[in-house]
């Protein structure tokens, strides 16, 4: 389904009313998720974007979208997680397993088959499980119980097994690499150790009855609101979710007193794998204790050393702590013994290193900092922080336009050692195509113009059988026609090499509250250009306010510029940062000068 790109008809943002809406259609669909878990996932006051697309196929769909990450698509009403959502519940759906090797066949667009699906313990009647013909499906591998896929069962559980192995079992709908994964993070596919055996059992089911029976009073019940109502009108949009059903929030603790209450039943039976299990578990959650307090503590010494307080606890994990955070390492509370960002602070607090309140109910605040405290007078950072605290400055972007040797044009550029995928030039290329028509003798004596065709330029240009000669501009253009656009950035020390037609800085003027116009301008990133420096430029040039943004289904964020700058923006882009004017599109957009 979104194996190929699709063409996005409408987005914007859930106002509070529909957020609430949505919220509880995710907990509907999914009874496995309870509502505090979903709410780690759409944290209070973030904001969630819904798009309404259209596959290449024709289908409607309608794409939601949280911290850049689409979470959820809706089709016929019908809810499937993404593979980015699975990640966090991976058994969040009925999971088929299959083999690695089947992978590439997925990721290529291919549906899973019967003989695909791995059986841990042969065919039998109850083999595949108790599906019903579209039911939700997602799709892991042998070596990793984290979906690449997902999808719908082509057929019953009961026809599966009346098949022998013959047919398709899932049709895919979704998978890592598609275009609706591309609008997301782009993260790869994480490593969360093989499927566990029978991990589907009864006490599974009996978290679903429970949960669904939970949601069955959060939806009767009036009191599942937002946040951003109790506030007032004018705050719709902060988006806060707030859970204050008494007996939503006693049925939830009795579920985790369950669960609890089972943990300990069987704790008398654990032998001496689990203990060593359970002493590996203690140390990842001392590592990740340590690794969160080193964050927190980098955090205050750096990035939010000058910010203002009061500071929204969500925005402070997020644009200060995850940033503090080693290369190749990454913050999970979930891993560490908080389990919770307002139990990790709450600690924090009793260390006297910060403040925190509860601004209203659910909406928690750091309203100061204690840097005379010992501890982060004498914590030292073990990374070098940046030398003046300022963004590295844009460096003036070098634009190479390629073409990618396919399969069509590899007959003739084989001939010198090109392979298919590789990034040529446009003159490496009439280089080439030049010398192989001298090699073949192939230009015509009687009109040096014109080029006799053999068999490889017959395949390379798709010609029909009965064309003898092409001119020397058609032959190149004709073979370039049958490769693929790439482009090669290079700004300073970096140097990105992409397929596709690089994207133009796009400038566009629109309208927000009151009228007022306000100038967009997308793809800065794409040729190197630091936004918060282009930013800076742009309030001190024309003396008006900006802001950045994400736009989800974009590679690079958006500015927004008060008024309509076009002109401005566009000469700062000629003048100092020296990007031709063929890479920029809505100049038409400037204001028309009086005569």
């Amino acid at each position: 389904m979104f194996n190929k790109p699709f063409k996005v008809k409408s987005n914007s943002q859930l106002k509070a009313s529909e957020r609430k809406r949505f919220f509880l259609d995710v907990l509907k669909s999914f009874p496995q998720l309870t509502a505090e878990e979903l709410q780690n996932v759409i944290p209070n006051k973030e904001v969630i974007i819904t798009m309404k697309v259209q596959t290449h196929g024709g289908q409607i769909v309608l794409v939601y979208c949280v911290l850049k990450d689409p979470l959820v698509f809706e089709i016929e009403k019908v809810m499937f997680p993404t593979v980015y959502m699975l990640w966090k519940f991976p058994n969040l759906l009925h999971t088929f397993t299959t083999w690695p090797d089947v992978l590439p066949r997925v990721l290529g667009g291919a549906d899973l088959m019967l003989p695909g699906i791995v059986l841990k313990n042969g065919a039998h009647i109850n083999a595949y499980g108790k599906l019903s013909k579209g039911d939700r499906i997602a799709v892991n591998m042998t070596t990793n119980k984290a979906p690449f896929a997902v999808g719908k069962a082509a057929l019953s559980s009961y026809d599966m097994y009346m098949s022998g192995r013959h047919g398709k079992a899932v049709e895919i709908l979704h998978f890592v690499g598609d275009e609706l994964w591309s609008i997301g993070t782009r993260v790869t596919l994480p490593e969360l150790g093989p499927p566990v055996e029978n991990e589907s059992n009864d006490e599974t089911l009996a978290v679903v009855e429970n949960n669904t029976r939970t949601l069955r009073e959060a939806e009767s019940y009036e009191n599942v609101v937002l946040e951003s109502s109790r506030v007032g009108a004018s705050d719709e949009n902060s988006g806060a979710i707030s859970l204050e059903d008494d007996r939503v929030d006693k049925a939830v603790d009795a579920l985790a007193d369950t669960v609890a209450g089972q943990s300990l039943s069987e704790e008398a039976g654990l032998d001496e794998d689990a203990v060593a299990e359970g002493e590996k578990q203690v140390d990842e959650q001392d590592q990740m204790d340590n690794l969160l307090t080193y964050c927190f503590m980098k955090a205050l010494k750096t990035t939010a050393k000058n910010a203002d307080f009061p500071l929204l606890t969500s925005n402070f994990f997020k644009v200060h702590m995850i940033p503090a955070c080693p290369e190749g390492k990454s913050l999970d509370i979930k891993k560490s013994s908080y389990k919770k960002l307002t139990k990790f602070l709450a600690a924090m607090q009793e260390k006297q290193l910060v403040a925190v309140k509860e601004q209203t109910k659910g909406v928690m605040t750091i309203t100061s900092v204690n840097h005379a405290h010992p501890l982060l007078r004498e914590f030292v950072v073990a990374e070098p922080p940046p030398s003046d605290g300022q963004p590295k400055l844009t460096v003036k972007p070098e634009i190479t336009e390629m073409y990618v040797a396919t399969a069509a044009v590899v007959p003739l550029l084989s001939q010198f050692l090109v392979k298919k995928g590789d990034n040529l030039q446009v003159p490496t290329i009439r280089k080439y195509i030049t010398e192989y028509v001298k090699l073949k003798n192939l230009q015509d004596p009687g009109n040096r113009k014109m080029v006799r065709l053999d068999d490889v330029l017959h395949t390379c240009l798709g010609a029909a059988p009965e064309a003898q000669g092409v001119s020397w501009e058609d032959l190149i253009a004709g073979v370039l026609a049958r490769m693929t656009h790439s482009y090669q950035m290079t700004a300073g020390q970096t140097k990105v090499t992409a397929k596709g037609k690089l994207e133009p800085v796009d400038i566009q003027v629109g309208k927000r509250t009151g009228n007022k116009k306000v100038t967009l301008v997308n793809n800065l990133e794409l040729y190197g250009v630091n936004l918060q420096e282009f930013a800076r430029e742009c309030q001190h040039g024309v003396a008006a306010s900006t802001s950045i943004s994400a736009v989800p289904g974009r590679k690079s964020a958006q500015l927004l510029v008060q008024g309509n700058q076009v002109t401005f923006v566009a000469n700062l882009l000629m003048g100092k940062y020296e990007i031709p004017k063929r890479y920029i599109r809505g100049l038409e957009n400037a204001p028309k000068t009086k005569k």
